[in-house]
C-alpha cells in the first residue's frame, strides 16, 4: 500500500554569517584526491539517498542540493556530535530561526570519507526516511558529480575535466546563500532564477511574487493558469509558509536552456522558484562545483520531452498546534466536492484518532479506496468527509 497524500517538503539551509555564531565553511576534509567512485544510489518519492557508514553502521543520506550544508534532526540516531554553536537558517517556506550547528562523526560514502563535515539541527515532527542530509558544500568544497537515476548510480570524482566530454544542455549557475541557482524560462520570453534544489519532489515551483510580476506584463501568463485559491501548501524545518494565494499553472513548456518540457503543472509558493529532484526522471545531471554549471542529459533523444505530470487538488500541512489541516484544496476536485474545505483539521480518519501531523503521515491513505475523515471546520463545526483516494 502507498500513501498518496499530496504535501510538499522542500528545504533549503541560507546560511548568513552573524557575530559570534557559526559561519558557512568548508573547512572538512576528503579522504581521496584524484579519485573517481561510482556510488550506488536508491531513489524514492522522487528523492536522491545514498548509504554512507559512520563507525561500521550504515545510515541513509539524502542528496539535498538545496541546503548548502548538512542537515539533522533533533532524533538523529548518530553519536559523537560536536556542538559548534548556533546559525541563522532560513526554510523553505520563508520563516527563519536560529538553530543550533554541530560537526558530524566521520563518515564514508562509497570510497570516501568525510571528515570535519557541519550540519544544522532541527527540531521535527515530521515522518522523515533519511537520518542525515548532504548538501551543495560537498560540491563547494570542489567535487564535479554525475547522477543518474535510470542506472541508479552517482559518480563522484574531484577532476574538473572528467565530464567535459559529456553532451548535454549547460546552465552556469550562481551561489546565493551558497546554493545553485541558475536561469529558467517558464514562459515565453520570460526568465525566472531558480534553486537547482534536489530536496524539492516537484519539477518546478515559482516564486508567487515573481509569478505576479509576469502575470501583469503579459496575457500569455495569465492564460496558463489553471486556477487560484488561497492556501498554503510549502513545508520548511522551521513550519508551513503562511495563507496567501496559491497559483496552479499548466505551462506549454518549461524550458533548460535550449530544452524543452512540456505542458508541466506546477504551482506557486511563498520561497524561492525551483527545479526539483523531477528533473532526474528525464536525464542524469553533471554537477560541475569548480566551473560552476549543471548539465542535463536527456534520456530521450531531441531537444524536448512530454511531462504531462499530474496536477495536485489538495495539499495538507502542520499547523501552528501540529496538527494535520487541508493547506490547499482546488474547487473542482473530487475532494472538495466531497465537502473538504480549506483549514479543515483533521481529528480523525476511518475512526482513528489523528492527533498530529506525523500521525497523518503515517495513515495509510490508499489508492482506490474510500476513507471516512472527521474534521473540524473554520467555521467551528465538525463534519465528516467522505474522500476516495
Amino acid at each position: 500500500m502507498r500513501k498518496i497524500i499530496s504535501y510538499f517538503i522542500f528545504i533549503t539551509m541560507c546560511m548568513a554569517a552573524h557575530a559570534q555564531m557559526h559561519s558557512y565553511s568548508t573547512n572538512f576534509t576528503y579522504s581521496l584526491k584524484n579519485f573517481v567512485d561510482t556510488i550506488p544510489i536508491e531513489i524514492a518519492d522522487n528523492q536522491i539517498f545514498v548509504t554512507g557508514t559512520v563507525n561500521g553502521h550504515p545510515y541513509r543520506f539524502c542528496i539535498d542540493t538545496g541546503s548548502s550544508q548538512g542537515t539533522i534532526y533533533d532524533n538523529a540516531p548518530f553519536s559523537g556530535l560536536r556542538s559548534l554553536g548556533n546559525v541563522v537558517s532560513q526554510d523553505a517556506a520563508g520563516r527563519s530561526d536560529t538553530v543550533g550547528v554541530v560537526q558530524l562523526p566521520q563518515f564514508t560514502i562509497g570510497k570516501l570519507t568525510v571528515t570535519g563535515y557541519v550540519a544544522s539541527v532541527f527540531h521535527s515532527t515530521l515522518t522523515r526516511s533519511y537520518d542525515a542530509i548532504l548538501g551543495f558544500d560537498l560540491f563547494n568544497k570542489g567535487l564535479c558529480c554525475k547522477i543518474d537515476t535510470r542506472h541508479k548510480r552517482m559518480i563522484l570524482t574531484d577532476r574538473r575535466d572528467f565530464f567535459d566530454g559529456e553532451k548535454g544542455y549547460a546552465l552556469h549557475y550562481t551561489l546565493k546563500w551558497w546554493v545553485p541557482y541558475v536561469m529558467v524560462s517558464p514562459f515565453k520570453r520570460h526568465y525566472d532564477e531558480a534553486l537547482f534544489d534536489t530536496g524539492s519532489p516537484i519539477l518546478y515551483t515559482m516564486n508567487k511574487e515573481r509569478f505576479d510580476e509576469h502575470a501583469y506584463k503579459s496575457k500569455n501568463v495569465n492564460s496558463q493558469v489553471a486556477a487560484r485559491v488561497k492556501g498554503n501548501m510549502t513545508i520548511g524545518n522551521i513550519g508551513a509558509e503562511h495563507t496567501s494565494e496559491v497559483a496552479f499553472l499548466k505551462l506549454n513548456r518549461l524550458k533548460w536552456d535550449d530544452f524543452s518540457f512540456l505542458n508541466v503543472n506546477a504551482v506557486t509558493t511563498q520561497g524561492t522558484s525551483r527545479i526539483g529532484a523531477s528533473l532526474l526522471n528525464y536525464g542524469a545531471v553533471v554537477i560541475n562545483g569548480f566551473r560552476r554549471y549543471i548539465r542535463f542529459l536527456p534520456y530521450t533523444e531531441g531537444d524536448s520531452t512530454e511531462v504531462n505530470n499530474k496536477a495536485v487538488t489538495t495539499a495538507y500541512v502542520p499547523t501552528s498546534s501540529g496538527r494535520a489541516a487541508v493547506g490547499v484544496i482546488l474547487p473542482e476536485s473530487p475532494d472538495y466536492q466531497a465537502g473538504l474545505r480549506q483549514g479543515d483539521i483533521i481529528l480523525s480518519i476511518d475512526g482513528h484518532p489523528i492527533n498530529t501531523f506525523t500521525e497523518f503521515q503515517q495513515y495509510p491513505l490508499t489508492k482506490g479506496m474510500t476513507h471516512r475523515l472527521f474534521v473540524w471546520s473554520k467555521e467551528g463545526r465538525n463534519k465528516e468527509v467522505i474522500i476516495r483516494r
